[in-house]
């Protein structure tokens, strides 16, 4: 018994999944809940023990787990192909098809170096008047996915996804005669998130204060960086939800340490007292 290796696999359907109906204008409503939704998980995790030492007094075991899971949406009230939320800046997508709650929104292609560069490529945005105003030196070169090189809400694509690639547990267990230290670690792979804090401090929209990072936005012809230039109120949408503001969210984390001490103590209603100390959440890298 010095190996353990345990193997799952799962494989889930939610129907009645709660979500938002569109109502018929006769009904005085714009839409209203029901249980219209439904979705699938597939997934398996696994995981592996090994007892290092196995003495009178002194024993040692690690473990580690990983898991991996896909989460579907496979269908949506009044045949809806996709519902999109905006939450801080942000859009989430939940779309048949594809898991719950995608990050939605504009692609990039750096900062334009030049006027020329900018120039070139004839990208516009329609200003609430109905003018154009074309993007310059200086501003963010965003990825024109209908080709008809005006930037809007038709160019918006997935730029991200919540859901790790793997996840699971590292842990060890170290026992000598009655003192027992256990540590737990956690870690996620492959997961997205969404800055929302950074995208207010090197936004560059408002009168908000900014980080350092600031110091390397576009200002002058031919400058080489990722920050573009500064313009109070950003007419040509420079800030918008972009993965520039998508990061890499994995991570690990020592999420618990516990160290015990039994006292053996046996009577009719005692059969031993254990003396524990605990901390969580010590560091994450």
């Amino acid at each position: 018994n010095r190996v353990n290796v345990r193997f799952n696999f799962f494989k889930s359907w939610t129907s009645n999944l709660l979500s938002l109906s569109q109502l018929a204008w006769t009904s005085g409503l714009d839409q209203n809940w029901g249980n219209d939704g439904k979705l699938e998980n597939t997934g398996f995790d696994v995981h592996l023990g090994w007892k290092v030492l196995a003495m009178k007094d002194l024993t040692w075991e690690v473990g580690a787990s990983l898991g991996h899971y896909k989460n579907e949406v496979t269908a949506l009230p009044n045949n809806n192909g996709s519902i999109e939320t905006d939450i801080y800046g942000a859009t989430i997508q939940t779309k048949v098809g594809q898991p719950v709650g995608l990050f939605y929104g504009f692609k990039t292609a750096g900062v334009y170096t030049t006027n020329d560069a900018a120039k070139a490529d004839g990208y516009y945005v329609v200003k609430e008047n109905g003018e154009k105003a074309y993007f310059q030196g200086g501003d963010m070169r965003f990825v024109d996915m209908d080709g008809n090189c005006c930037i809007d809400d038709n160019d918006r694509t997935v730029i991200g996804d919540p859901n790790p690639d793997i996840y699971g547990t590292i842990n060890t267990t170290l026992t000598y005669k009655r003192f027992t230290l256990q540590a737990v670690l956690n870690y996620s792979l492959g997961n997205d998130v969404y800055n929302y804090q950074r995208s207010l401090l090197e936004g560059g929209a408002y009168f908000l204060n900014q980080t350092t990072a600031m110091q390397n936005r576009w200002t002058t012809e031919g400058q080489q960086t990722d920050i573009p230039r500064v313009s109070y109120l950003d007419e040509m949408g420079n800030s918008r939800f972009s993965d520039r503001w998508i990061e890499d969210g994995s991570y690990l984390r020592l999420s618990n340490v516990t160290l015990s001490y039994h006292l053996p103590i046996q009577s009719t209603y005692l059969q031993g007292i254990t003396i524990w100390g605990n901390a969580t959440n010590l560091f994450t890298l």
